[in-house]
């Protein structure tokens, strides 16, 4: 750009020259209509530009030299004068200049405006004001309201003074995820401090890291739909018994419904829910491959849940699916979701006059008795990609738990462990005010305390198996001794075997509520 200018400043010099010399040379000359110096660029304007009135015309033979060079240059000296203002214009200097002007407000900034973008993006507009900018060249798909720039996020990083205020989101629409996570690191890294961003960061993406700074969340679709599915479908206490569950589809969508199940779903120490998957589970087990030394594994049980991994399929297994409570129906392929509701409907009779069938689709199906989830919407949403509620809540107990146990690290310092088991504690939250019959936080440690110490114990039980349960679907063990580095806990023991001061510490999770 500069020699861009440089280069006019240069040609604009040698026109003036040439002014100053047709003056000089038409001055003289009687017949020359030219006698002044303000003639003379009145008559280079006017040639250069091509308007041509012809009130000043040069006489002599240098003079008319001089004219046909103005002629000359007027081809090309317009055109690179309006190249050059459009290119400074498109250059950077006006959208630099925008965000200067808008310096103060929040800015939202994502890699690229596609579906999943668009969808979060007018969440956020529905309750936020700020500054909503999309890195994308191809502008002309942008929807109102949303600036469109080829900047990096490197750049706009250097451009916002007050990094609290800037929420950047790696959320490019591609196979491989690992993309954004690679772009995060990239445009961020430089700026961790006590493994602490100074700015937010949100990055759609699959792969977790070993650790990740306060400041960022990686979050991806098929976590967001399990919380989703749980936290619109949490376990039934309507049926006066515990729930007989199907789940047909164990992709990964169906993986992580029954993983966030199998770490939240409890609502009784004593409970003895029913979970029947059927697809293919090799991958889940493997995965879990603990799951045994908590749950019973292909068998029933009457005091713990009962995990069935089929081998069949679920046409197959008509009685299960008949006398079925709930059925999820949640395959990778929406089209094979809605081949199964299909056959669903037209070869069985659900004999469970409460039976419900939910569905993952992108799309709503308007028939009685079914439920969709998983619209790019509900995904792609403030409350499951900024986790804001989840992790204040988290961040507020643990705060509270440094309190009152002095020598507790703070939260940037905690494993990514810990800090998920924080906010699974923190998501259990709803189910406990649920369980307590109270209508707010407050008004569950009120109730809470109205307990009798029976009572009490029972929801210490409970919570000491909802630890449990986290443990184990991660993979953890008993050991005489505690070592984190191997995933071995002394605690991992059941409710009955802990000695009463640590069964007391599990009334904390149900305490915490007079300070939240």
């Amino acid at each position: 750009m500069k020699k861009k200018f440089s280069l006019i400043g240069m040609i604009c010099l040698i026109m003036f020259g040439l002014c100053i010399l047709l003056f000089i040379t038409e001055s003289g000359v009687q017949d020359s209509s030219i006698k002044s110096i303000w003639d003379a660029l009145w008559y280079m304007v006017v040639t250069l530009t091509t308007v041509g009135y012809g009130d000043l015309y040069p006489v002599t033979i240098l003079g008319k030299i001089i004219g046909v060079l103005f002629v000359l240059s007027s081809m090309g000296m317009l055109g690179a004068i309006l190249a050059t203002m459009i290119g400074f214009f498109n250059s950077g200097v006006i959208p630099t200049l925008y965000l200067r002007i808008h310096k103060n407000e929040e800015w939202y900034v994502f890699s690229e405006f596609n579906e999943k973008s668009a969808a979060l993006i007018r969440d956020l507009k529905s309750s936020h004001k700020g500054l909503f900018i999309c890195l994308s060249e191809g502008q002309d798909e942008l929807a109102d309201g949303i600036l469109g720039i080829n900047y990096s996020f490197e750049t706009i990083i250097g451009l916002k003074q007050n990094k609290s205020k800037l929420y950047l989101f790696f959320m490019k629409d591609g196979d491989d995820d690992f993309e954004n996570y690679s772009d995060y690191r990239s445009a961020c890294q430089v700026y961790i401090k006590d493994n602490e961003l100074p700015f937010n960061c949100y990055c759609l993406t699959e792969y977790v890291p070993d650790t990740i700074p306060v400041g960022l969340i990686c979050f991806n679709k098929y976590e967001n739909i399990s919380r989703l599915y749980w936290n619109e479908h949490p376990l039934r206490d309507d049926l006066g018994r515990d729930e007989n569950i199907v789940l047909i589809g164990m992709g990964k969508f169906g993986s992580y419904i029954l993983e966030h199940a199998l770490e939240r779903n409890i609502i009784r120490a004593d409970q003895h829910v029913k979970y029947h998957m059927f697809g293919d589970s090799e991958d889940f087990k493997l995965k879990h491959y603990r799951l045994g030394e908590y749950f019973s594994v292909d068998k029933d049980s009457n005091d713990k849940d009962s995990l069935f991994f089929h081998d069949k399929s679920w046409m197959e297994e008509r009685d299960i699916i008949e006398k079925a409570d709930r059925i999820v129906i949640c395959d990778d392929d929406e089209k094979n979701n809605l081949m199964t509701l299909s056959m669903l409907r037209k070869f069985f009779v659900l004999r469970n006059p409460d039976a419900q069938i939910h569905v993952l689709s992108g799309q709503e199906i308007n028939d009685t008795g079914i439920s969709t989830f998983g619209t790019i919407a509900e995904i792609y949403s403030e409350e499951y990609v900024l986790k804001r509620k989840l992790s204040r809540v988290a961040m507020d107990m643990h705060s509270v738990y440094q309190i009152e146990n002095k020598g507790a690290l703070e939260w940037n310092q905690l494993s990514e462990f810990k800090r998920q088991s924080n906010l699974a504690v923190a998501d259990h939250i709803d189910i406990k005010v649920k369980l307590l019959k109270a209508s707010s936080a407050s008004d569950a440690y009120y109730k809470y305390i109205e307990l009798s110490d029976a009572e009490k114990l029972k929801l210490w039980h409970l919570e000491h198996d909802r630890w449990m349960r986290f443990h184990i679907v991660n993979n953890w063990h008993y050991a005489e001794k505690r070592n984190d580095a191997v995933r071995e806990h002394n605690l991992i023991v059941p409710f009955e075997s802990l000695p009463y001061e640590e069964q007391k510490k599990d009334a904390y999770a149900w305490e915490i509520f007079s300070k939240m």
